[in-house]
């Protein structure tokens, strides 16, 4: 049971890392583009960032595997 409870921990810590995580890039992120409001950036720093603007952004999904169909030859 014990080994149980610890996996579980696991799991929630790892998705509290990750949820900080990407709360301080969204952040950083945040900061840039307010230099670059006020042209404080370089030319890379700007394609940088508009690389980021870019990127899509996935919403949180369950990723289960799902069992491929069966199929007879």
């Amino acid at each position: 049971m014990m080994a149980i409870d610890d996996l579980l921990d696991r799991g929630r810590d790892a998705n509290r890392r990750r949820d900080e995580a990407a709360n301080e890039l969204a952040a950083v992120l945040k900061a840039l583009e307010g230099l670059a409001g006020v042209d404080l950036l370089d030319t890379t720093q700007k394609r940088d960032l508009a690389r980021l603007r870019d990127r899509p952004r996935t919403k949180r999904t369950s990723r289960r595997r799902t069992a491929a169909p069966a199929t007879s030859a």
